[in-house]
């Protein structure tokens, strides 16, 4: 395992410019252009752990098959990062790559340039400690650069107790996705619990007026419908788009795009729709939950991407989720297919006050639903990442 391990360097504080092509609006690190680095990294990490220095090998080249969740404790500061990654878990011709990032404390970054991923040999492998501000895990699959089918790669091989847990959490974390995913909505239909909601949604909001929508299946049509309070929202009016035609500067050498490309095209129009939603920039990644990408999108094609926001609580609650659908356009065929649907956990910072969200069609609701499951798990996730962050300064200090 410690084989596959790797280093990168991300000096922003004291490299101004590295930290002119990652600056965002608000002085931050622009997160979109975090997401690709971290694409990049999983990329060399896996290539590490292939890599038989056999020159006479058939040619390999490695893909992004999903994200797993993602929470982020980005400083408002700009600071040094260091980013560390290695294979926890290998399958026949798929690895996990655990990644993390930290802060680099106080005058160790000073002499620091930005750095390519190089081999590194980890202390604490997996380790959250208190300067984590990011931990995540990668599903990489290695195909055959000719046929584009897997093949097999090398096992991996834990000698150390710490490596052996994160093997086991590895496995465990597989087992967790592949639950999630025979409990999915598009599989089986609400709990009794979840219907009881649907049914709450219909009791409070049929009183409000929106006849305007030919669409709405909860409420018969009447004239005496109160008007939506300033609080409420509806689900349809969050709704953005964007197109953007895929360059052969973001290809692989499959002229495929890159998978941190489309999360970070995904990711800004996130925010962009948090920022209008909200009516206020004081919006901030938390997570972005598990990502899967289903189909390889094509130098040449279109990509669109529709975001809106599914789920908020409103106040006093400050996070709210937003989903995101990649569609992929074959102009000269005429053929549109979905190649991945992310969803973004922000919060509105400061004073602003999110509304809470209305569905209006049962298609709506069952986003809503998503939405309410997808935080619901949020929160417990954030919570042990804490729990665990807390845990370890605590130990560190002593």
């Amino acid at each position: 395992m410690s084989d596959s391990a790797m280093v990168q360097y991300l000096p922003f504080k004291s490299s101004p410019e590295l930290l002119d092509e990652y600056i965002f609006v608000d002085g931050r690190i622009r997160t979109g252009k975090l997401l690709e680095v971290l694409d990049a990294m999983a990329g060399a990490v896996a290539y590490k752990h292939i890599d038989n220095n056999d020159p006479n090998a058939r040619p390999v080249t490695v893909v992004t098959a999903s994200v797993d969740r993602l929470d982020l404790l980005l400083p408002k500061a700009v600071e040094d990062y260091k980013l560390t990654g290695q294979v926890t878990y290998v399958g026949k011709s798929s690895m996990e790559i655990f990644l993390k990032a930290e802060t680099v404390p106080t005058g160790e970054g000073e002499h620091l340039s930005p750095t390519e991923p190089t081999a590194v040999t980890l202390q604490h492998p997996g380790e959250l400690g208190p300067n984590t501000v990011l931990a995540t895990r990668f599903t990489m699959v290695a195909i055959d650069s000719a046929t584009g089918k897997s093949v097999r790669i090398n096992p991996l091989v834990t000698t150390t107790p710490a490596e052996e847990r994160l093997f086991e959490f590895a496995k465990a974390n597989k087992a967790r996705k592949k639950r999630n995913a025979e409990s999915a909505l598009t599989r089986f239909p609400p709990t009794p619990e979840e219907r009881l909601a649907i049914h709450d949604i219909y009791l409070e909001y049929s009183k409000y007026d929106h006849s305007d929508d030919e669409r709405a299946f909860m409420m018969q049509k009447s004239a005496d419908k109160e008007p939506m309070p300033d609080n409420l929202v509806w689900m349809q009016d969050t709704t953005i788009e964007s197109n953007y035609l895929m360059q052969p500067q973001d290809r692989n050498i499959h002229n495929n795009i890159f998978g941190g490309y489309l999360m970070r095209r995904a990711y800004e129009l996130a925010y962009a729709d948090a920022t209008v939603y909200l009516g206020s920039r004081d919006a901030i990644l938390l997570a972005m939950d598990e990502v899967i990408f289903r189909r390889p999108v094509h130098v040449g094609t279109l990509l669109h991407l529709k975001s809106k926001v599914i789920y908020a609580e409103g106040a006093p609650h400050h996070s709210f989720q937003v989903r995101v659908e990649a569609e992929v356009v074959d102009i000269e065929h005429s053929k549109c297919e979905t190649t991945n649907i992310f969803y973004f956990t922000l919060a509105a910072e400061g004073d602003v006050q999110p509304r809470r969200i209305l569905p209006r069609t049962y298609s709506e609701t069952m986003l809503w639903l998503e939405g309410k499951r997808r935080r619901q798990e949020g929160v417990h996730a954030r919570h042990m990442l804490l729990e665990s962050l807390s845990r370890n300064k605590t130990n560190n200090s002593t």
